[in-house]
């Protein structure tokens, strides 16, 4: 429009329309293509913006000479004239391109899509389409006649919370829901989240989902709780697309959430009401006429049909119009062939083939679903043979593939066919694929309805079990975890595999190609389950194979993390070795050892351990490789645990000298140094060590890598007296453990909170927790802090008086210590029996001397100065309170001596603060 108009500077100045090639600045009256200007007369660029600002409606002739030409009087034809010069501009009517059409009587329309956005410099800066904005599709700038559905739905969306847009398939639920995410993402901060749930089939998968889509990682068994923990205190808008098929699960999800997550509002959009307490139902009708004719009218402009509607056009359309029901798919489905057979042909065929599938089509299924069925089946009639065979093995494909995926399951290894873009172009063309662009590359999908159409068809075919393997075998062979849609896709394919014995092998490849995928997505229970079905069904072809030792670590490393600690997980381990080595691959084999290692360490068998670390470093095949420093890591992990504190130091430094930090492994190698330093008496080191190692892991998102750096990080803080820090750390391990459920670390989370509670003055607490936890721990098989737990009940117990049970549970703890090899926090069991006994009676005074002086001397041979100076205050304390103890505070302060950090932490404070009172 003219610049005297006065309209302009009501127009946003960063907004931008596109449209096909173009992009419209209205406000800077600037029109391109491609990125380059158009020319354009200054009244046909007024005739364009007005058409696009009410782009979907029907613009009069009238109101488009009055607003154009508001000050002078003109006749029709210089309208029509500037109209021809549009169109001419746009190249409208070329290649099948349709922009502007001509409605008789009426007036112009314009009918191509539009998406609108705003960028700051909207002459320069191109608009990124190609991308989702916080999740979401992308929406139309106006969607035919559901504008006043979108702002009713926005406003009771807010107000109450929850609520289901229900209507039939292809009606525009979905559409419709977009719109209001859109629409509300402002009230939402952009915390809106869109999870589509269309090609989950697996009913136990849809927590799992959600999941996935929120950034949580997930286990099956165990989603919803984790959902929940992670959305309990957030203002968050979830969209849950698709319900109708997993119905049940949906509600019991949206019911818990609504009811325990009070900031999460719920969209949803299904054919059935999920009938759950806040449930709002929104039930979306069929489009009403005048919106379904701008429907047609845009997807018939989009197939190639350029002509002007008469009114008795007019009327054909609104007749195929109210025979569709208007539902919104089918209407665009009939469209789409006006440009082949023109509108007669098109209302032939949508009469005779409607009139034919009705009679075959199911009785007991709503008039609208036979409709959309047979449409589809319409469609996929007059397909061509190949465009068919195509079609029914891409149904084989869940979610958003690029074009490599297709070829894997349309044509058999080795064979191929340049021709298969231009077959996918038509299926797109012809509405039964969509098309988008995504990190730059071309990505199809297949509308569930069609994608179920099409492997009915592939069944009927003959095929399904031969595409079917060829699908898995293609996941099996290619990287995974590169595309979100990677996961359904193998989860599909495992199914199918290990249903059918045809699949067994493929199975068992694809379960031990995704292994990894499942672990560091944190789906171990999945991982195990899959790979427990893979091991069960490999035959002598396979077994001793890299597939038997993918299959095998997987099973081993995520029953360990997932379940408990047993027999199995060691027997599974120690062949997943023999594997390695037989195969002679080196990496893996030394990776094994380490998670071997690992297993050792949790269940508390430290001289284990340390044998096997040693073994394997002296059996090393390439001294200075990665492997060598793996195996310094363990050495290092090994020696810590028995007690030897210099080589642990050594070892550790050692490893991490000789590569990058953020080498796989080196996080354990780290988390360990920090607790080694701090025993070595380097408490300022550890604690700068723990942190940094804190920040550094606060982005990862893999549950049980976050869950180790918060366990050992948080006893770095507990024993340099940081109570703060360490509440700080706990907490959030707690937290973690929760939202995760993490069963497997869920009684060492109790420990740690349990003896927090005993340390900060409240051992009655206290004690019941780490009773607690210590059932646990037994449960899962979980025995590394079993003696510093029992440490902490101890000093609880005494803490209340239970003098004798504390010292129970001392001697229980030096027994069990013993028994495991576990002699690293030996210094302090010994250090608390001797307190213990030099409070009960003074006849055991000489038993308390000869106990804290063994304190003393096993810190000092351990090289564990830390330990060594909490023995040598104890001993002090309890000399001077007999009225002796020149000898040991000379000790004492010859302890004190050797430090050179940490002079402010508790322990250096207390040793200090006797060494002056006794001097004064």
């Amino acid at each position: 429009m003219s610049a005297d108009r006065g309209r302009s500077g009501e127009q946003d100045r960063s907004e931008v329309a596109v449209f096909g090639p173009f992009r419209l600045f209205p406000a800077e009256r600037v029109l391109e293509r491609s990125g380059k200007p158009v020319e354009i007369g200054d009244r046909a660029l007024d005739v364009l913006i007005e058409l696009v600002q009410e782009a979907g409606r029907v613009v009069s002739k009238a109101d488009l000479m009055s607003t154009i030409w508001r000050d002078t009087t003109v006749v029709e034809g210089v309208l029509r004239t500037h109209v021809y010069n549009l169109r001419k501009s746009l190249g409208d009517g070329v290649d099948g391109a349709r922009y502007v059409t001509s409605v008789a009587g009426r007036g112009y329309c314009f009918v191509a899509p539009v998406v609108r956005s705003r960028v700051e410099n909207a002459t320069h800066d191109a608009p990124q389409l190609s991308k989702l904005v916080h999740g979401l599709p992308l929406r139309l700038a106006r969607m035919a006649g559901r504008d006043d559905v979108v702002r009713k739905v926005a406003a009771e969306l807010l107000e109450r919370r929850f609520v289901t847009v229900l209507g039939a398939a292809g009606i525009g639920k979905t559409t419709v829901a977009v719109s209001v995410a859109h629409t509300l993402l402002g009230d939402f901060g952009g915390s809106v989240h869109f999870i589509e749930l269309e090609a989950v089939t697996d009913r136990s998968l849809v927590a799992a989902t959600v999941a996935s889509t929120l950034g949580v990682l997930a286990q099956t068994d165990d989603a919803l709780r984790r959902v929940r923990g992670f959305l309990h205190d957030k203002r968050t808008l979830l969209v849950l697309d698709n319900c109708e098929h997993l119905v049940g699960e949906v509600a019991s999800l949206a019911e818990d959430l609504f009811l325990q997550a009070p900031g999460v509002h719920l969209l949803a959009t299904s054919r059935e009401a999920l009938r759950v307490e806040g449930e709002r139902v929104h039930r979306l009708g069929p489009l009403e006429r005048a919106a379904a004719v701008h429907v047609f009218l845009e997807r018939a402009a989009a197939s190639g049909w350029s002509g002007d509607l008469d009114d008795d056009e007019l009327a054909v359309v609104e007749g195929m119009c109210e025979r569709l029901n208007g539902v919104a798919l089918a209407i665009e489905l009939a469209a789409s062939f006006v440009g082949e057979r023109g509108l007669q042909g098109a209302l032939a065929m949508v009469d005779d083939r409607l009139r034919l599938l009705w009679q075959h089509s199911r009785r007991t299924a709503p008039p609208r679903q036979q409709t959309l069925h047979a449409l589809i089946g319409w469609s996929y009639d007059r397909l061509s043979e190949r465009e068919r065979v195509v079609l029914r093995r891409m149904s084989t494909l869940i979610g958003a593939f690029p074009i490599e995926y297709a070829r894997s399951v349309v044509f058999d290894e080795g064979h191929d066919d340049e021709r298969l873009p231009e077959v996918v172009s038509e299926l797109v063309a012809k509405s039964l694929l969509s098309s988008t662009v995504e990190e730059g590359s071309v990505v199809y999908r297949m509308l569930e309805t069609t994608r179920v159409y099409a492997l009915d068809r592939l069944a009927e075919s003959g095929e399904l079990a031969a595409v079917s393997l060829r699908h898995a075998t293609f996941f099996a062979k290619h990287p995974l975890g590169r595309r979100p849609s990677d996961l359904a896709n193998v989860r599909a394919g495992l199914r199918w595999c290990f249903s059918s014995s045809q699949g067994h092998e493929a199975g068992a490849r694809l379960a031990a190609a995704a292994a990894k995928m499942l672990l560091d997505r944190g789906l171990v229970s999945e991982c195990h389950d899959w790979c427990r079905q893979g091991l069960d069904v490999i035959d002598a072809s396979v077994r001793g194979t890299l597939v038997e030792l993918e299959l095998t670590e997987g099973m081993a490393v995520s029953a360990m993390f997932g379940r408990r600690n047993d027999d199995d997980v060691r027997a599974a381990l120690v062949r997943g070795v023999e594997l390695a080595r037989t195969l002679g691959r080196h990496d893996d084999e030394v990776r094994l050892l380490g998670h071997l290692n690992s297993f050792l360490i949790r269940t508390g068998d430290f001289n284990g351990a340390l044998a096997l670390a040693e073994q394997s470093f002296a059996a090393i095949r390439d001294p200075g490789t990665g492997g060598s420093v793996r195996i310094e890591w363990m050495l290092g992990l090994s020696h810590h645990a028995c007690g030897h504190q210099v080589l642990a130091q050594q070892h550790l430094e050692a490893g991490l000298r000789r590569t990058a930090t953020s080498s796989e492994g080196s996080t354990q190698a780290r988390l360990t140094l920090a607790r080694t330093l701090w025993l070595r008496g380097l408490a300022d080191r550890a604690a700068t060590l723990a942190r940094s190692i804190v920040d550094a892991m606060a982005p990862v998102d893999h549950p049980v890598d976050k869950c180790r750096v918060l366990i050992y990080c948080a006893t770095v803080f507990l024993w340099r007296g940081d109570w703060s820090e360490a509440e700080r750390l706990v907490n959030m391990l707690s937290e973690h453990v929760t939202r995760h459920s993490l069963f497997a670390h869920r009684g060492v989370a109790m420990g740690l909170q349990g003896e927090l509670l005993v340390r900060t003055g409240h051992p009655r607490e206290g004690c019941a927790l780490l009773c607690t936890a210590a059932e646990t721990l037994k449960t899962d098989g979980h025995a590394a802090l079993n003696t510093t737990f029992a440490i902490a009940l101890a000093e609880g117990l005494a803490a209340t008086g239970l003098q004798g049970e504390a010292l129970a549970a001392v001697e229980q703890a030096l027994l069990e210590s013993e028994r495991r090899g576990g002699k690293w926090d030996l210094p302090e069991l010994l250090r608390l029996k001797g307190r213990l006994l030099a409070a009960r009676s003074p006849a055991d005074a000489r038993a308390a001397d000869v106990t804290l002086a063994a304190a003393i001397d096993v810190a000092r041979s351990q090289g564990a100065l830390a330990w060594e100076l909490r023995a040598a205050t104890t001993m002090a304390f309890e000399c001077l309170r007999r009225g002796d103890g020149a000898d040991e505070l000379r000790e004492l302060s010859a302890i004190y001596a050797k430090f050179t950090e940490g002079l402010e932490t508790p322990d250096l404070r207390v040793a200090r603060s006797l060494l002056q009172r006794a001097v004064g």
